[in-house]
């Protein structure tokens, strides 16, 4: 008999998209702070604002940040993070969604639970909602959708022990 918590697919944010995606939010921020302090007439309901949201997309840049530096952990338990917390039990899944309508992730897939599960979020890598888990974003689309398929094998019963 195998390990159940031993890793079958591990999927990665690689470290060119984690940090574009993250400058791309600094520099979104750093824009509307900038705005915010240059308007020519002074509208201060105006720059208040700007300024808020500029502050609010630094803030979710270093969420981002902290949260691309997990991975996905694919087990024969179910899915993990490498920050040990529990996306998906195995026996839990009921469908993998990954076609072009389905409501997935970009460079990602979406997994249909039989029960609903606590809300989670972790930026780019993966959320769940309800019954609906999105897993991708800032990862590889080929490697979420190698992942996506062993998920189908296992549920299908086709995966070897």
């Amino acid at each position: 008999m195998t390990d159940p918590d031993e890793p079958i697919a591990i999927l990665r944010v690689s470290r060119a998209r984690r940090v574009f995606s993250v400058a791309v939010q600094v520099a979104l921020g750093l824009l509307l702070i900038w705005v915010a302090l240059t308007l020519p007439e002074r509208q201060l309901l105006i720059q208040a604002l700007l300024a808020i949201l500029g502050a609010g997309a630094l803030w979710q840049a270093a969420a981002v940040w902290r949260a691309t530096g997990t991975d996905v952990v694919l087990t024969r338990g179910g899915l993990r993070d490498s920050a040990g917390r529990t996306i998906a039990d195995l026996d839990r899944i009921e469908a993998v969604q990954r076609g072009a309508f389905a409501f997935k992730p970009s460079n990602g897939f979406s997994l249909k639970l039989t029960e609903p599960a606590p809300r989670a979020w972790v930026p780019g890598v993966w959320w769940r909602l309800g019954t609906r888990v999105g897993v991708g974003g800032a990862t590889s689309g080929k490697a979420a959708r190698q992942m996506a398929d062993v998920i189908a094998l296992m549920k299908a019963g086709h995966f070897p022990d």
